[in-house]
């Protein structure tokens, strides 16, 4: 392509290079056929350097630079076919003017993109289309001009480019990397052979170019190869690297014999090289009930029926330790040997975490004893069985509280730890015991040969109870409360054996000492309703479903109504009336009873307030005050509070506390109604003389009236009981208090109690509790009838 051969005359350089050899044929016909010859042997040369470079690429695409040389290299040759095929006049037509200088342009871009991959820097594609238009704008000049010597030194210079990026881009050059550079230097030279303008010339720059790029091409085809080969032995240090490093036992092997292993392999099995790892020490380590069935398995991946294996098991070292490892293995070939690859991993370490975040989930950490989960896993299991019956006791210690009060809670730990310790010793065959709470133990008994037998069992818990607790702090005798339920005598699945034995053993807190009770329906049914009792109860006070009822107190001796006491009642919706003494009960149980009494509170002085605006004839109002309420010490402010906001003076509320209350604190209850009286309010000892009646009490309280329990009027009029209301009544004149006397029922009772000295009565005898709308109309005076 732009040979440089020699031309006689103006016109198209390359193609009257091959004119000369033509006109001259005729003369050396001999000559003309070997350049013929040459000719065709270098168009196929550079044909099939070109398709051997393309083929590189297609087996390796990252070489680009092979694609490039070898698109170049079959340029060449077809630039090469249409000069030796031209006609005389080539030069004169489309494919000399115009095909043949873009094959030279569209060659040596090629080239220069090439060579660019192959030092492995990028060429921009702007610049390469600006170098290519601006060769072919060259090559279009000289040829017009016809100038031989800017003929060849153009393809020179064009060479030379190529040839000097080839010397200068390569960082680290190997010996085949330099000849890139010096054939490219040669390449760049040989087209100035042609400037003797001779036949000999001519054949001779043919000829050199030939070999020059046939030898440029050889070398390019050895870079690539030893490129992918150098490529090749990275990625296998690079894969040894990993493999010998790897946290993972990696074998090849073949059933036979153990091919190659790992570092980590070797460390798995303690040994020190993979010929321990032979038939032999495969039949010690792998179970005899494993093995046929394990080696049929590999064999298949082996034999390439399977794609993947995996399994997994202990194993013994070489050490006689076991470990827990498990295997994946695939199909591979090593050194022309059909194996199997084996993955290895150690899943001793991770499975005894998992074994250990078990134990923890499941046993109690201070004494080691199955926990909550665990109880409920065995009786859901044995549950699901009705042919396994089995006894359930709930065990739970008496007062554990105050042995942390009194002693710390290092000694608690202490005592409940050997509480475990004898209870364990109770254990009989095939139960077990769990700690399920902090001070609750349970025992599981199964199986249940015969009744005497559980008696017997029954017998050592409690005498083993009865015996002393010896821990740092002393010898401690505890006791406990026990409650049996039996599968399935008293429930058929887990929940209801449970609470059938919690309510056994809540019965057993109502005797002294230790006791065991056996379950009764009763037992859960109370524990249910009393459940179901106070969640209602809940709702109840939220959506206003307890109110107050007004029962009139009267004047003894006139009977005129002078005050009201206000008693709640409780409509629970779907049920009916609940008794005050059962909601009460779970008020207080629960803590309830704060927010009840402060609601009814609200609501009494509320009544008064609308009694007062109404233009009805008011009288005081007692409301009930539980013992809870009284242990908040802004409890006399909350109560003025209320006053303020309902705009009812103190004097119109007395507030009623029992003899319980005033007792449990006596002296927070003194400087609490004290704080009442300096606000006018009245204050009243309710349910005076069946508990802890005491002179001294009434004497340090600040009270204006004693209410004597209806218990004391019952017997009324009777010589005795009639005493003991005088007593009372004397007493209470003594310390300057009015005496009420409440559950007057009939008329003999009323004036035995009028005679007795009390100054205000109260009972179904003058009234029963009324609504607030009787209540309005009995202060109106619309109401005459009690």
């Amino acid at each position: 392509m732009l040979s440089g051969r020699t031309l006689p005359k103006k016109g198209h350089g390359s193609l009257r290079c091959i004119r000369i050899l033509r006109d001259l044929s005729a003369r050396h016909m001999e000559s003309a056929r070997l350049v013929s010859a040459l000719s065709i042997l270098a168009i196929s040369i550079h044909l099939l350097v070109g398709l051997a470079l393309v083929m590189t690429w297609n087996r390796r695409r990252q070489q680009r630079f092979t694609l490039t040389l070898g698109i170049s290299y079959c340029l060449v040759a077809l630039s090469s076919s249409v000069e030796f095929l031209d006609d005389p006049n080539l030069e004169f037509t489309f494919t000399g003017v115009i095909f043949v200088p873009i094959l030279f342009t569209a060659n040596v871009c090629l080239l220069i993109s090439g060579i660019h991959s192959l030092i492995g820097q990028t060429l921009k594609k702007t610049h390469l289309f600006l170098f290519a238009i601006s060769l072919f704008t060259c090559v279009q000049v000289v040829i017009g001009h016809g100038n031989q010597f800017l003929t060849q030194l153009l393809v020179s210079l064009a060479y030379l480019y190529i040839a000097v990026r080839a010397c200068m881009g390569f960082r680290v050059q190997t010996p085949a990397e330099r000849y890139v550079g010096v054939l490219l230097c040669l390449l760049a030279l040989h087209p100035l052979i042609s400037m003797t303008f001779s036949w000999h010339a001519a054949e001779m720059q043919m000829m050199v170019g030939a070999l020059i790029r046939t030898a440029l091409g050889f070398t390019v085809l050895y870079i690539a190869l030893d490129r992918t080969l150098q490529e090749a032995v990275r990625l296998s240090q690079r894969f040894q690297m990993m493999i010998e490093h790897s946290q993972q036992g990696v074998l090849i092997a073949t059933p036979e014999h153990a091919l190659y292993a790992n570092a980590e392999a070797l460390k798995i099995y303690g040994a020190r090289e993979s010929a321990a790892l032979d038939t032999r020490f495969r039949d010690i380590t792998m179970p005899a009930a494993e093995q046929a069935m394990l080696l049929t398995e590999y064999q298949k991946v082996i034999n390439g029926e399977r794609e993947q294996f995996s399994w997994e098991g202990p194993r013994r070292r070489i050490d006689g330790s076991v470990r827990y490892l498990h295997f994946f293995a695939y199909p591979i070939e090593w050194d022309g040997i059909q194996a199997g690859c084996i993955l290895i991993t150690d899943e001793t370490e991770r499975l005894e975490q998992s074994r250990a975040l078990l134990h923890r989930a499941t046993h109690d950490s201070l004494t080691g004893l199955p926990n909550r989960s665990a109880l409920m896993e065995t009786l859901h299991a044995h549950c699901r069985s009705p042919d396994w019956a089995f006894a359930l006791f709930m065990i739970n210690i008496d007062r554990f509280k105050l042995f942390n009060a009194a002693h710390g809670y290092g000694v608690g730990d202490e005592i409940l730890q050997a509480f475990s310790r004898v209870l364990a010793t109770t254990v009989p065959i095939g139960g077990v015991l769990y700690r399920v709470g902090v001070d609750e133990f349970a025992l599981f008994a199964q199986p249940l040969d015969h009744d005497p037998a559980l008696l017997g069992l029954e017998q050592i818990l409690l005498r083993q109870l009865a015996q002393p607790i010896d821990v740092s702090g002393g010898a401690f005798y505890v006791d406990a409360s026990i409650g049996r339920a039996d599968f399935p005598a008293h429930g058929e699945d887990a929940d209801v054996i449970i609470r059938a034995a919690n309510a056994a053993m809540h019965q057993s807190k109502n005797k002294p000492g230790s006791v065991i009770t056996r379950a009764e329906s009763r037992f859960e049914q109370g524990s249910t309703d009393m459940l179901t009792l106070e969640q209602a109860l809940r709702i109840g006070i939220r959506q206003r479903e307890v109110y107050l009822c007004y029962q009139p107190k009267v004047n003894s001796e006139t009977g005129e109504i002078i005050g009201f006491e206000a008693l709640a009642r409780w409509n629970r919706p779907g049920i009916g009336m609940i008794s005050p003494q059962e909601f009460i009960r779970a008020a207080e149980t629960t803590g309830l009873i704060v927010e009840l009494g402060s609601m009814l509170l609200l609501h009494a002085c509320e009544q008064l307030a609308t009694w007062i605006k109404t233009g009805h004839e008011c009288v005081p109002v007692a409301v009930n005050v539980s013992p809870l309420q009284l242990l908040n010490p802004h409890f006399p402010s909350q109560v003025m509070d209320i006053l303020k906001s309902t705009q009812v003076a103190p004097e119109f509320l007395t507030l009623e506390i029992t003899e319980s209350a005033a007792v449990e604190n006596l002296e927070q209850t003194r400087v609490q109604l004290a704080q009442l009286q300096e606000m006018g309010i009245h204050v009243a000892m309710d349910d005076f003389g069946t508990g802890f009646s005491s002179l001294g009490m009434l004497r340090n309280l600040p009270l204006s009236t004693v209410k004597i329990d209806k218990a004391l009027i019952d017997p009324l009029p009777s010589e005795e009981g009639k005493a003991v209301v005088q007593a009372i009544c004397q007493l209470a004149a003594a310390l300057g208090l009015k005496v009420v006397a409440e559950g007057v029922e009939t008329e003999e009772q009323a004036r035995a109690a009028r005679e007795a000295g009390c100054d205000e009565l109260q009972g179904y005898f003058y009234s029963k509790p009324l609504s607030t709308e009787d209540a309005s109309r009995m202060l109106s005076g619309t109401q005459s009838d009690a």
